[in-house]
């Protein structure tokens, strides 16, 4: 989190209702609670709607967005996943005592998930002789990557000590992610893969030193319309690059994390008003990019076998060096974010047709799971 504590993972706006500690410590509702969701706080919609929207309006439902539609409107997807990575980055320079620690188990955890559910698809593919596009190793690496995320927990000051450390692990398994993916995305869009990355992550630092500038130097009337180009850049150099966004996103985030003023502060509030409608977007474009298979229902339904597992092994694993119960850390770390549908969303539009599955998949999975964590026990003080 951010120095101030104030911005999480995805941030909070003006859009979103005071949370505080619950008026009742059952640990079981039902109906179902309303809680954060896929980065979306609790006063937004649920996010199946914005998926299910999604696929309803795309050509697998009404055909209002048609694929050329989806075509032509590809920046909003690119420009969403700037944002996404502009949080990440901001996200970065949260203060803990225990920060390598913490870093270092959010690793075990996102590296357990993604053998876990990567390796269990590729076996249960290859025994199930399941047709699968695209080179199958690959993929499934790529599915254990966008399982690997889980959702960032909101509103900490109101959390107990315990539950705030278990969060931290849910903040920071994101950075494998974007590492890895951003590899990943290079070496589909094509060689050179290593300067591929390299121009993306310089470039977005580069954006990052001078949006800096520019920020300190203008007036209040004058920032939003900087930020505002900064992401923009950001969004262009990754897809003229075919890379990641999230990538560029961190590395500007980095640069004004560190630089002297308060250029991190200004873009995380300038860029509340965007972060939920693009959040949105970027949902609704995920489920209307939705194609129906029996491949993609198969997958999807691996893959939520195998991340709930994944979780609960890596809970296990790492619950020692958090200092927490294995429940708790489980607790926490078993929804899912919406980072792997962004990963999912930034494959397609680097290297369309052989992976559209994943995307499939990855968005069913992610939106069943979501809608199953709601029946997770609420953590928000330390258990007794």
């Amino acid at each position: 989190m951010p120095r101030s504590g104030e911005w999480p993972e995805l941030g909070v706006d003006a859009l979103d209702a005071a949370v505080g500690p619950p008026a009742r410590r059952w640990p079981w509702r039902w109906p179902p609670r309303r809680r954060p969701a896929l980065g979306i706080q609790a006063t937004a919609a649920p996010s199946f709607l914005y998926v299910a929207a999604g696929v309803l309006l795309g050509p697998a439902g009404l055909d209002v967005l048609t694929p050329v539609v989806l075509d032509q409107t590809q920046v909003l997807p690119w420009i969403s996943l700037a944002v996404i990575g502009v949080y990440i980055g901001l996200g970065l320079s949260g203060e803990d005592d225990s920060r390598r620690e913490t870093l270092i188990g959010a690793a075990i955890v996102s590296a357990i998930t993604i053998a876990v559910v990567g390796f269990g698809l590729f076996v249960l593919a290859r025994r199930a002789n399941i047709h699968l596009t695209g080179h199958l190793p690959t993929a499934a690496f790529l599915v254990g990557l966008c399982a690997s995320v889980s959702a960032a927990a909101p509103a900490m000051e109101h959390r107990g000590r315990l539950v705030r450390r278990a969060a931290r692990f849910a903040d920071l398994d994101d950075l494998p992610l974007v590492l890895l993916g951003a590899a990943v995305i290079a070496a589909l869009a094509g060689p050179p893969v290593s300067l591929r990355v390299i121009a993306t992550f310089l470039g977005g630092g580069t954006i990052g030193l001078a949006g800096w500038l520019l920020l300190e130097r203008a007036d209040q009337s004058e920032r939003g319309l900087f930020v505002a180009g900064a992401v923009l850049l950001l969004a262009g150099i990754a897809a003229y690059l075919g890379t990641s966004p999230l990538l560029s996103g961190i590395a500007a985030a980095i640069v004004w994390v560190r630089a002297p003023g308060a250029a991190d502060r200004i873009t995380a509030r300038d860029l509340r008003v965007l972060q939920h409608p693009l959040v949105a977007l970027l949902l609704v474009y995920a489920g209307a990019m939705v194609r129906w298979h029996v491949a993609t229902i198969w997958v999807a339904a691996c893959i939520l076998i195998l991340r709930i597992a994944a979780k609960l092994l890596a809970s296990v694993a790492a619950a020692r060096m958090a200092d927490v119960s294995p429940a708790l850390l489980a607790t926490v770390l078993l929804p899912p974010g919406i980072m792997g549908i962004a990963l999912a969303v930034n494959v397609v539009l680097v290297a369309p047709g052989a992976f559209h599955w994943v995307l499939s998949s990855i968005t069913v999975a992610a939106v069943v799971a979501d809608v199953l964590a709601a029946f997770l026990p609420d953590v928000h003080e330390d258990p007794a």
